[in-house]
């Protein structure tokens, strides 16, 4: 008999692969129960390999709609966020030697995140920049997200150039070339210093939402 954490596991290669293949309607029923294991276990593959899979197994759920609700959507483009980058370090954190074409794909999942999602990630990065400085009506929560929404890009960016240090032609990736040139027409004065505050975005953002899931804030 599977233990939970071996079920989990299958279920998530299943439902990746039956997607990748076309099979739209058998891999909802594997993403289903999928979720329904995160809704009583959320950190179930944490210490796992397969962590990062499990992220992109949610990045399915949300593009092909399997939860109705706005704001579970939301929290499940966070879960996906805070599982990816836990895949991500832990390769970048292994003794042994780093499998450039593992964080290949985790950095790319990410991006490919950060880009279909990017509203689920401004009242996070809202909380961030503007933390003394709450909105007390719509035109400043708006003009808050304007704000916070032009450093998404840079989030992107940062991993697009992590990725140019293993592949300075991104592996002729078609979707990693086309959006770096995109955001870098829109961003000609991206500079170190807005490298360097992507980087410390990556940190806030998963330490935010590991405490708030940790603490049972995060609703997904």
């Amino acid at each position: 008999m599977l233990t939970s954490v071996e079920q989990m596991k299958q279920l998530v290669t299943e439902a990746i692969d039956l997607g990748q293949n076309g099979k739209i309607r058998d891999s909802k029923i594997a993403l289903r129960k999928i979720y329904q294991i995160l809704k009583k276990d959320p950190f179930i593959l944490w210490e796992d390999i397969m962590v990062s899979q499990l992220g992109k197994s949610i990045i399915m759920m949300i593009h092909w709609d399997l939860l109705e609700e706005e704001e579970e959507n939301i929290g499940l483009a966070l879960l996906s966020y805070l599982y990816i980058s836990k895949g991500i370090k832990r390769e970048e954190n292994l003794n042994s030697e780093v499998d450039l074409c593992e964080l290949f794909r985790l950095r790319k999942d990410r991006i490919i995140l950060l880009k279909s999602c990017d509203d689920s990630f401004v009242d996070s990065l809202i909380s961030f920049y503007f933390a003394d400085k709450k909105a007390t009506n719509l035109d400043t929560y708006n003009e808050q997200r304007k704000a916070v929404l032009s450093r998404l890009p840079y989030l992107q960016l940062s991993d697009i150039y992590l990725i140019e240090q293993d592949y300075p032609n991104l592996r002729n990736d078609e979707f990693l070339l086309e959006l770096a040139n995109y955001i870098e027409s829109d961003h000609q004065d991206f500079s170190n210093e807005n490298l360097k505050e992507a980087f410390l975005l990556h940190k806030v953002l998963y330490q935010q939402i590991y405490a708030n899931l940790k603490d049972g804030k995060l609703i997904y």
